[in-house]
């Protein structure tokens, strides 16, 4: 049995896009039969999640200027140590 990977796009029409290079190694006509076996990209669900996660911190007006504060915090810090 022939072996392909690659990754699909689930098309409008929940079916799955075959490019045309797949079709002509596997040599595939119409009404071929084909073993799928689907794997979800779960980095881009857990991404997902994250989006919004400092909603509910009302301390957070603007997320660049909240990293900026942290950042100058840390670059104080590391003075401290450094000049120890």
């Amino acid at each position: 049995m022939k072996a392909i990977n690659y990754s699909a796009k689930v098309l409008p029409d929940w079916h799955l896009s075959l490019p045309e290079e797949i079709i002509e190694k596997l040599g595939l006509a119409i009404n071929s039969t084909v073993e799928v076996t689907l794997k979800i990209d779960r980095r881009r669900e857990g991404a997902i999640k994250a989006f919004g996660a400092w909603a509910e911190r009302t301390e957070i007006k603007d997320g660049v200027e909240y990293v900026s504060k942290i950042r100058e915090e840390w670059n104080e810090r590391t003075e401290t140590i450094n000049n120890v």
